[in-house]
């Protein structure tokens, strides 16, 4: 599917959140809002159209279509947030993907992220706040920064939400291992050489080259 033919096929389109997990099904994987510096790359904003009345807000379908497990919400395109097809989902899970053994075996992850991890682990799924009154004051300082990048891992990720007001709105966090085991061990038979041959030749319809910055800068791929 090229640059231009989603644009044009999918421009103020998506109204609902069938429309979402058809779109997303289609490209594969998208960020919320433009991608910085890869205005090919697809996304929400630039598809998303007038909503149709009695449908939950778009905000809310980051947490609706992941917690149903139709999409993965997730910041691996550089920090950024964004949807991945459950179809495309074991190919980022084998090229960005980390297994946590491996992470603390080699002295990898920070004590606030083993922290963090370890609490996970023992008490997940678990809320935020209640989360934060099991860490020490230092690690509760740098929770989201820590949960962002082990959820950037796929180690973590949000399995519910506590509320849809602003006094009650929180995530709610467990180990990917126990959430979608099934997708760790589509990664795993995928491989990660042969999961970054897909998605480069996936991307390359989207403009974004096979040699392209865009998979160090953004995927943070190292090779």
């Amino acid at each position: 599917m090229q640059a231009r033919r989603w644009r044009e096929q999918w421009a103020g389109t998506v109204r609902t959140p069938e429309d979402m997990v058809r779109f997303v099904d289609e490209v594969g994987c998208c960020t919320a809002n433009e991608l910085p510096g890869y205005p090919v790359f697809p996304s929400q904003s630039a598809v998303l159209g007038k909503i149709d009345a009695g449908t939950t807000d778009p905000w809310f379908w980051k947490d609706d279509l992941h917690i149903e497990k139709r999409l993965y919400y997730t910041r691996v395109f550089g920090g950024q947030p964004g949807f991945v097809s459950m179809q495309m989902l074991p190919a980022l899970m084998a090229t960005n993907g980390a297994v946590a053994d491996e992470l603390l075996f080699d002295g990898m992850l920070s004590p606030e992220a083993r922290q963090i991890y370890h609490t996970i682990a023992a008490h997940g799924p678990i809320p935020i706040k209640e989360l934060k009154l099991l860490l020490t004051p230092d690690v509760k300082r740098s929770v989201n920064r820590v949960l962002h990048d082990l959820e950037r891992q796929f180690i973590i990720t949000k399995t519910g939400i506590t509320g849809r007001t602003r006094g009650t709105y929180g995530y709610i966090w467990d180990l990917v291992e126990r959430w979608v085991p099934d997708m760790l061990v589509a990664a795993d038979r995928l491989g990660r050489t042969t999961a970054m041959a897909m998605i480069r030749e996936h991307l390359a319809a989207f403009g974004v080259p096979p040699d392209s910055p865009f998979y160090l800068k953004v995927l943070a791929w190292t090779r």
